[in-house]
């Protein structure tokens, strides 16, 4: 399958960046065991690319399609196109982050080292796995798992809205059991001082409450903020790639006495890259006009992948930075996700078959605000519009991160 040049250039933009901060890793074993788990990801993509058009021909045959109801009306709108293919870059995500779980473990990262200098350098000192890194890297695979499980039961068994909010806190369940870190977090600068408040506030329960609110917001935020052919592929992949923008800037500029938060970064990265890599592969088929359509199976494990990597890799704060168009989405939606005004099954805009453009409807999400603010425009136009807000958003959250870095904790 030929990747689509729109693809491309969102591929282009997405890892400029992050190769632009792994190229600055001064750590020898850090920028290998970095380059392994790319090396296994770039795999992930190429397997992806190959396992989806296998695997639609095996839920066409089940019945497991739908139709465009963007296009309805016109030829491509009556066409059946095979329905939770988010179900191939779920597996092979897991597969590869179990792939290299085992790499790591036997340390690759060394041997590459050594072969790559002509044997000219020494293997890396060996540092054990310890069991808690152990835990927590299963339990999120576990959670992971879980929630691609329970997004494909949806996608099947058509669950309702008001189930849905509670599949993640199930899901949660791994991850909060196996959780080892601590339940603290840093006060914020300006926050100090007022009502006593110490620089390092112990949150206890709430803490855990809150990863669990945060694995309910992120595996629904993307859920919400879609209909669009490549929007819910195209929005993942951009928060995949700036979350690990981050990690490796921050694994570029921690000391080596910084073991903790580098651990925390390098976690993060191993979701985030091959996550990246396998939601590229299938946006190659679900980019416009999309061959397959994604289904609730890869909402809620893309979902899930992001919200454990901020909880395990210690930046909630930072990841809600990059879900500000998930977070406006949601808050715009309330009134008609709780029933405060009627909400249809599909909140999508209205499709003109004579002009090809789609108009907005009176529903309250951001793709049909999109359609009011800039008016009436083409399905790909409307996705390029809201990935490059989503890309905006990201990019201004990125610098404000840093700049606030001494400054606001």
């Amino acid at each position: 399958m030929r990747v689509p040049r729109d693809v491309s250039i969102l591929a282009l933009l997405g890892f400029a960046p992050c190769i632009g901060a792994f190229v600055r890793i001064d750590d020898a074993r850090t920028w290998w065991s970095i380059f392994v788990s790319a090396s296994v990801s770039v795999a992930g993509f190429e397997v992806t690319k190959r396992v989806i058009p296998l695997l639609k021909r095996y839920t066409l045959k089940r019945g497991l399609y739908g139709k465009d109801i963007n296009k309805r009306g016109s030829e491509a709108g009556e066409k059946h196109i095979p329905e939770s293919l988010g179900l191939a870059p779920g597996i092979v995500f897991l597969v590869c982050i179990i792939l290299f779980q085992q790499l790591h473990y036997y340390d690759a990262a060394s041997v590459l080292h050594r072969l790559w200098s002509g044997g000219s350098h020494k293997i890396f000192a060996k540092q054990p796995i310890t069991e808690a890194w152990l835990v927590d890297y299963n339990a999120a695979l576990a959670t992971i798992c879980f929630m691609l499980f329970l997004g494909f039961a949806d996608d099947v068994l058509d669950i309702p809205w008001r189930v849905k909010l509670v599949l993640p806190s199930l899901a949660s369940l791994p991850l909060l059991v196996a959780y080892s870190g601590g339940t603290s977090i840093v006060v914020p600068k300006p926050l100090r001082g007022v009502a006593g408040l110490p620089d390092l506030l112990n949150l206890g329960p709430i803490y855990q409450l809150y990863m669990v609110m945060l694995t309910i917001f992120c595996t629904n935020a993307i859920n919400i903020l879609a209909g669009v052919n490549g929007l819910e592929a195209g929005q993942t992949f951009i928060i995949a790639c700036a979350v690990l923008c981050h990690n490796l800037t921050e694994l570029a500029r921690l000391g080596a006495d910084q073991v903790a938060v580098r651990d925390g970064h390098l976690f993060s990265a191993y979701l985030m890259l091959p996550l990246a890599t396998t939601t590229l592969g299938l946006l190659v088929f679900n980019w416009f006009p999309s061959q397959v359509f994604v289904g609730d199976t890869f909402t809620y494990f893309a979902g899930m992948s992001i919200a454990v990597a901020g909880i395990l890799g210690h930046q909630g704060e930072t990841l809600l930075l990059f879900l500000i168009p998930q977070i406006f989405n949601f808050v715009y939606s309330v009134p008609q996700l709780f029933k405060f005004v009627p909400c249809p099954r599909h909140r999508l805009p209205s499709y003109d078959p004579a002009t090809n453009l789609l108009h907005a409807t009176p529903n309250w999400n951001l793709v049909n605000l999109m359609l009011q603010v800039f008016g009436p425009c083409t399905e790909k136009q409307l996705c390029i519009r809201i990935l490059g807000l989503q890309a905006i958003s990201c990019i201004v959250a990125f610098i404000c991160r840093h700049l606030l870095t001494g400054i606001y904790k």
